[in-house]
């Protein structure tokens, strides 16, 4: 019987699934949002130029900090893999 370690089964599994299920509800939300952009009705072309207006209005100061953090977390996590499968190489 082979060694199962159940734990990283459980995260990979976990990991996919996550995954999967993120991709499917932006993709659901952003195609819902396309389709309400699109409409051509005088009301829905208002609230398109408006919506459009406040986005290039956006305080891109405090915006911006979040982007540096997420971008530091991302390269934490590429500093960190690889060293995940050197100790799981030395453990097998």
């Amino acid at each position: 019987m082979r060694d199962v370690d159940f734990f990283n089964f459980w995260r990979y599994l976990l990991a996919t699934i996550a995954t999967i299920y993120a991709v499917v509800v932006t993709g659901q939300s952003l195609w819902g949002w396309y389709v309400w952009f699109s409409g051509g009705e005088k009301y829905i072309s208002v609230i398109r130029q408006y919506v459009l207006l406040q986005g290039l209005r956006l305080r891109f100061k405090t915006f911006w900090g979040d982007v540096i953090i997420c971008l530091l977390l991302c390269v934490v996590l590429l500093i960190m893999w690889p060293l995940h499968v050197m100790i799981l190489k030395k453990t097998l």
